[in-house]
């Protein structure tokens, strides 16, 4: 098992509840605190850089079952070079061909330009995701491929509430409307509580596109629930070019901008689980999870005044 920030922690952590798993981790960096904690937990942990073909391929050895997911956010993807996360990608599944895994569950995402037409294409993140897919499709191994939704931690965060001086918030988010869709997941609990029941049912699930996700609510929606478990009115609010230049000008990129755009004009899944996405959480349902509501996120994690 490759593991990276949540979504590697919560399939780490659902699969030794289980005490029915061996379970592997890799990392750059096996003296790590996160990586020392892991071990005192069970986890055998083995140094591998993903971009060094050879040292995953090692890391592999005698591994039966795979759950791979690449970081784009990465200073050295991001900051330096976007097709690497790509190459990255290939790289595990290629070493996991190479040493015979039996199945190989790989985080991906819809090809945003090409589902878009061309009309978003700087939506690496997602695209380049969906080309490793097609990839382990092309060398035939066995494979199940894990679509994971918005993360639900990213809005407060990433997406700032700002207060308005007379009491209210307002979230903000540039490009979409007030009716457009997210489909969301409580990343750090519910990835793990999926994967662990697609692995009790290889045969239903070999081969297939699973989506990860516990709730499906508009922007307003988003709001309304701020407004109601912490008790602030809150609007939803597009974040205006002015605002994009100024203060809020980490937001101002190309990546996140058309990501944003595509899930206006699309949705977050785009056509892969249904028209906009729509079916995404039904299908997520079918395996058996019961994902996290918006509305029981926060009041897990936001205190009321």
């Amino acid at each position: 098992m490759q593991i990276y920030r949540k979504q590697g922690g919560s399939v780490v952590k659902a699969l030794l509840q289980t005490g029915a798993y061996r379970i592997r981790g890799l990392t750059r960096n096996v003296n790590s605190d996160r990586a020392k904690s892991l071990t005192a937990e069970g986890v055998e942990m083995v140094q591998a850089n993903l971009s060094e073909k050879e040292e995953v391929k090692r890391a592999l050895q005698n591994a039966d079952i795979v759950f791979a997911v690449t970081n784009f956010w990465d200073p050295e993807i991001i900051g330096k070079d976007v097709t690497l996360e790509v190459k990255q990608g290939k790289i595990l599944a290629y070493a996991a061909k190479e040493n015979q895994v039996s199945w190989f569950l790989w985080s991906s995402l819809p090809n945003v330009t090409k589902q878009s037409n061309g009309k978003f294409q700087h939506v690496d993140h997602f695209s380049g995701k969906n080309d490793v897919e097609e990839y382990i499709k092309s060398i035939g191994l066995p494979a199940t491929f894990i679509y994971v939704a918005c993360y639900m931690s990213n809005f407060g965060q990433m997406f700032p509430l700002v207060p308005n001086g007379d009491g209210s918030q307002t979230l903000k988010i540039p490009e979409v409307k007030e009716d457009t869709y997210f489909d969301l997941v409580d990343t750090a609990t519910d990835t793990g509580s999926l994967v662990r029941s697609v692995l009790e049912n290889r045969n239903t699930y070999l081969g297939k596109s699973i989506p990860v996700v516990g709730d499906r609510i508009t922007f307003k929606e988003m709001a309304d629930t701020y407004s109601k478990v912490t008790g602030i009115p809150t609007r939803a609010s597009t974040m205006t070019k002015e605002e994009l230049d100024g203060p809020f000008n980490f937001l101002n990129n190309s990546e996140l901008l058309d990501m944003l755009a595509w899930f206006r004009d699309y949705g977050y899944y785009g056509n892969t689980f249904g028209s906009n996405g729509s079916g995404a959480v039904e299908a997520a349902k079918a395996t058996g999870f019961q994902g996290t509501k918006f509305e029981n996120f926060l009041r897990r994690n936001i205190k009321r005044p």
